[in-house]
Parts: structure tokens; C-alpha cells; sequence
């Protein structure tokens, strides 16, 4: 027998990379790789069938506590979140959820996989959820979009008056407040993601459904693992953040608050830097509101060029997102949605991350520049 042992140090190719997630793994390597090894060394690498004592169920406190939730459930994903955010809910067919037309496809996906019909709204200028005036429907999950924060007392006071259930998925919000309440505990629900992209970022994959409602909470556990606590439920799932995933999430935790303030600092360079240029527009947050700033997203006519010259440079720059949902394969929904598309056409994500450093960040910017021509 031949074995081939493959090349473990692949490079990117790039000088910058749209990911810095490298980066905070050299950081924080000793404490990762030691909280991992001390789960291997119990044995112990799966405790999702209840609320124990466990790095998952620390994990859940840490984060129920830091959004002010009062209680957290830990699955395999967001998309598993919310669409058990959604079952525990009783939203399945026969039921409307309303759904921005502009997020990532797990949004739209996890509705879908309930069974309800789905109606798409725009969204607006600032591509978070706009006009919902007028929809009759059962639920309403909106997005906040690159981790900035939709006008929450708008959603909240139309829900309540017309009993609908208000969905926060919160998956690139984590970090981010409205007025003086955290991302995660708006809503009648919450979710949140933890996959590498993220602000708190797995090693691996993981998230979060936050609720304040007890009963939930026992049906969303029920839902993460075959339903074995004997909750009211046709049937679960296997959706288990594992044990050494969930030490290593609450290494970083623990430092939540360090890697947001440098995440604030490299928008901040950013920001500087870029206001002189007429031909980009940054997407920011409401004035009332503190983003997250998981991504910087800037507005340009010319994007697909500008995006193709940033490649040649060394930098690596993201799409998010060039289709909007209703107009993916998945919906084939033929409506107009015109901010969505404009969005859809002219965004492009910069890199950013705790450790961007300023001279990369200034070279982006000076390439962004050279192509606007300034």
C-alpha cells in the first residue's frame, strides 16, 4: 500500500485573506489546544441529551448571560436554530413566515424546511428588513445583516399588534446593541451562528437558539436530540455542539469583549480612510444601534471590476450576496425587490477582523483607491 501524505501548508495565494480566522488560532493556540485535550482526555466528547454539567452547558450560560437571555440552547448550526426556533413555535405548513429578501440562503432554507410559505420582503437602502406593512403571517424572521441591526421597535410593535412571532436571527450579529439591549435577546426568539466566519468562531461549526420561555427551551432540547426528554414533539434531531467545540468556544468567550473592540478598531481604519472616496459607499448601522462589524460592506457601481482588480493586488474580497434569495433556484419567485438587487449588485465585503493589521488595512484602502482613480 502507497500512502500519500498530503501538504497541510496550503497557502491562499493572497496577500490578505478575506478570513483571519488563522490568525486568532495562532493567537489563542495553547489555551484551544488544551481546553480540546482535556475534553479527549475525559472521554466525555458528546453531552447533548440534557442540561449537565459540561463545557456545552458553560458555553450556554456564558452566552444566555452575556445577551441577557434566560436560557440558551446549543445545537449543530444556525440553520438547525432556527428552524427549530421556528418548530417550537408550531410553524409549519399551512402557516406564513415573512423573510427578508436579502440574507444569506440558510434563512430561507430553514423556513422552507418547516413546510410554511414563505413571503419575501425588500429591504432597504441600509439592507436591513423594510415594509412589512399590510402581510398577513404567523412569523416574522428578520436578519441582521452584516451585523448591523434592523429597526427593532418598528418590527416588535407590528408584531405584537397583529400576533405575529418575531424571529431574530441574529447569526451575524453577536456583539452588536440596540439602544442598550444586546443582539440575541430581541425578538420572541433568537438564534446565532458560531461558524468560522463568525465573530465568535467554532473550530468547526455550531449554534445557538436564545429564548426566555422554559417550555421552549424543553422542546428545542427535545428537537437538538430525538426528543429523549419527553417533550411534546413528533420527532428530533442529532444536533449536538461537541464538547471540545464548546471549550473552545468558551476560551474565546471569555475574550469576547477583546476581539470586538478590535473588530470596532479596524472599521474605524477603514472608515478613515475611505470617506474620501466618492465611488464607494460603506453600509453602516442605524445611528441608535452598535453593529458588530462582522463584515465591512461597501456600496461600488463598478463592484465585479473592482473586485477582480482587489484579486489581482492580493486582497481577497467576498460577495455577499449576488442573488437574493426569492431568485435563487430554490424559490425561482419572480417579483421585483428593488433594493435587494441594487444591494445584490454593488456590495462587496473587505476583510475584517481582530487581527487585521493598519498597514493592510491601508493598502486595501490605497487599492480601492487606485481603482476609483483618487
Amino acid at each position: 500500500m502507497i500512502l500519500i501524505k498530503a501538504s497541510r501548508n496550503i497557502m491562499s495565494g493572497y496577500k490578505i485573506k478575506f478570513n483571519g480566522l488563522d490568525r486568532i488560532y495562532s493567537c489563542y493556540k495553547g489555551e484551544l489546544d488544551q481546553a480540546a485535550r482535556d475534553v479527549w482526555r475525559t472521554g466525555n466528547v458528546l453531552m447533548g441529551r440534557k442540561k449537565v454539567d459540561s463545557e456545552l452547558g458553560m458555553f450556554e450560560d456564558l452566552v444566555a448571560n452575556y445577551v441577557g437571555r434566560e436560557h440558551a440552547i446549543g445545537v449543530q448550526s444556525c440553520t438547525d436554530a432556527l428552524y427549530f426556533a421556528l418548530r417550537s413555535h408550531g410553524i409549519g405548513p399551512g402557516k406564513t413566515v415573512i423573510c427578508p429578501a436579502l440574507s444569506f440562503l440558510s434563512t430561507a432554507t430553514a423556513i422552507k424546511r418547516t413546510g410554511a410559505h414563505m413571503k419575501f420582503v425588500d429591504v432597504g437602502v441600509d439592507a436591513q428588513i423594510s415594509d412589512i406593512k399590510g402581510i398577513k403571517a404567523d412569523a416574522l424572521v428578520y436578519v441582521n445583516l452584516y451585523g448591523n441591526l434592523a429597526d427593532y421597535d418598528r418590527l416588535k410593535q407590528y408584531c405584537r399588534k397583529n400576533k405575529i412571532l418575531l424571529v431574530e436571527d441574529a447569526a451575524q450579529s453577536l456583539g452588536a446593541v440596540y439602544k442598550k439591549s444586546h443582539s440575541g435577546s430581541l425578538g420572541d426568539i433568537s438564534v446565532l451562528s458560531f461558524s468560522p466566519t463568525k465573530n465568535l468562531p467554532a473550530l468547526g461549526s455550531g449554534g445557538m437558539i436564545l429564548t426566555d420561555d422554559k417550555e421552549i427551551e424543553e422542546k428545542c432540547l427535545a428537537l437538538r436530540y430525538h426528543g429523549v426528554n419527553g417533550a411534546d414533539i413528533d420527532y428530533g434531531y442529532n444536533s449536538v455542539i461537541s464538547e471540545s467545540q464548546a471549550a473552545q468556544l468558551n476560551v474565546l468567550m471569555m475574550d469576547f469583549n477583546t476581539l470586538q473592540d478590535r473588530r470596532q478598531q479596524v472599521r474605524e481604519q477603514y472608515s478613515q480612510h475611505l470617506k474620501r472616496l466618492l465611488n464607494v459607499k460603506i453600509i453602516d448601522t442605524q445611528s441608535n444601534t452598535t453593529g458588530s462589524n462582522h463584515k465591512f460592506v461597501i456600496l461600488c457601481k463598478d463592484r465585479d471590476n473592482l473586485k477582480e482588480f482587489l484579486n489581482k493586488k492580493g486582497i481577497e474580497t467576498q460577495i455577499h450576496y449576488n442573488t437574493i434569495l426569492p431568485h435563487t433556484k430554490y424559490f425561482n419567485n419572480k417579483e421585483s425587490f428593488p433594493n435587494a438587487e441594487k444591494i445584490s449588485k454593488e456590495c462587496l465585503s473587505l476583510p475584517i477582523y481582530p487581527h487585521l493589521r493598519k498597514n493592510e488595512i491601508k493598502y486595501v484602502c490605497d487599492m480601492i483607491g487606485e481603482f476609483c482613480g483618487f
